[in-house]
């Protein structure tokens, strides 16, 4: 499994964006700041450590290595993509809770600045007949840590916020991936997708 919190702490292969921040897209500005239409994203060659090497069979957290047995100087390309089973595009996820019978998947999350950020409990609503059965989900699986992306991308490492405690809900029937929570005081709402 690919907790997305510790694709965080490497630099980006992709985009060279610094251990804590989240990705920026590859049309991003200086001067202008965020592209018009760009999305908050974490790119997938990031979580390359979190991942087995095909190449020379490194072990995740591990280095690649050369065949002589050496580190080798960069990391295998094979190793920058994602995973058969690994679930990083929204599509995936869709398809994943779709299959599961899933119609509202909620994760609880809380953070703020010195401290990071942490998930605090995943929940799936399945629609059985009229009545709604709601269920906790472990960090068994893929699942998980795809649920739980948005809060990474959109929050990175929590540098410079305040305390957050707010809820991601993937919507299944509308497609949709809200933000709901308290900032500091304040109440806020973000539709993410």
């Amino acid at each position: 499994m690919s907790d997305r919190s510790l694709w965080l702490s490497e630099w980006c292969p992709t985009c060279r964006t610094a251990p804590g921040t989240r990705c920026r897209p590859l049309a991003y500005r200086r001067s202008s700041g965020r592209t018009p239409g760009s999305r908050l994203l974490l790119h997938v060659t990031r979580g390359w450590r979190a991942r087995r090497c095909p190449t020379c069979r490194a072990l995740p957290g591990d280095p690649c290595q050369m065949p002589s047995g050496r580190e080798a100087s960069r990391v295998h390309e094979a190793r920058l993509r994602p995973g058969r089973a690994e679930l990083v595009a929204e599509t995936a996820v869709w398809e994943e809770l779709d299959r599961r019978g899933i119609a509202l998947a909620e994760v609880a999350f809380s953070g703020r600045a010195g401290r990071g950020g942490s998930i605090d409990a995943i929940t799936l609503t399945r629609l059985v007949g009229d009545e709604a059965k709601r269920s906790r989900h472990d960090w068994d699986d893929e699942l998980a840590g795809a649920l739980a992306a948005p809060v990474w991308q959109r929050y990175g490492a929590f540098a410079g916020q305040p305390a957050l405690a707010g809820r991601v809900s993937w919507g299944v029937a509308g497609r949709e991936i809200s933000i709901v929570g308290r900032r500091g005081d304040a109440r806020f709402e973000e539709c993410v997708a």
